[in-house]
């Protein structure tokens, strides 16, 4: 029961070291029906179309994330991933390691869904859409999490959107970083696809 706890103080908490500032235009709503939250999040960012579908599908790649200590992803077919990821967190006194499986189904350089089959979490499900824009793409997540814990849902409420923020943040930043490895290698990637 003690990791259910931290597991969701971390999902709220935790985050808030995760990006100094809010990456610029990110755009984060979270609303809460019950015990399921709702969340979206949006941001633009100089990767292409093309690019962008790398950068969200290089599952292995989230070890750049603050906290992440290992994120294996294992094809399964074509269009669908098993990741196995394991965070290893620290909140106030407590070191914590959470572990979960999430399965994906890629649409190449349209979109990237997900289901959680194993975690911390009584459900957990969403996806992220790419658009061009004349700057790069838009990267677009909407996403349902329904947290398995007795922590009275007010403070998770209070919490969660400033969470949010970092953690998609941590996410933005990341893409811009990576946007000069990328550039150049879409070409081949798009051909490859149309051939198959």
């Amino acid at each position: 029961m003690k990791k259910i706890i931290l597991f969701v103080l971390l999902f709220i908490a935790s985050a808030m070291a995760w990006a100094g500032t809010p990456y610029p235009g990110l755009q984060v709503e979270v609303k809460r029906t019950g015990n399921l939250y709702d969340f979206t999040a949006s941001f633009q960012t100089q990767l292409s179309k093309c690019a962008a579908y790398q950068y969200l599908t290089d599952y292995e790649a989230a070890k750049d994330l603050p906290g992440m200590v290992e994120s294996l992803a294992y094809r399964e077919s074509q269009n669908t991933v098993r990741v196995e990821r394991t965070a290893d967190e620290q909140v106030l006194f407590f070191h914590v390691r959470l572990h979960s499986v999430m399965e994906y189904t890629e649409k190449p350089f349209e979109s990237i869904s997900f289901k959680q089959l194993a975690g911390d979490s009584k459900a957990f499900e969403g996806n992220w859409s790419i658009k061009p824009n004349e700057q790069g793409s838009t990267l677009s997540f909407r996403g349902t999490w329904l947290p398995d814990t007795f922590i009275p849902l007010f403070i998770i409420d209070h919490f969660a959107k400033n969470g949010l923020i970092d953690r998609f943040s941590a996410i933005a930043f990341l893409a811009e970083k990576r946007k000069i490895l990328m550039s150049g290698s879409c070409g081949t990637a798009q051909i490859a696809t149309l051939v198959e």
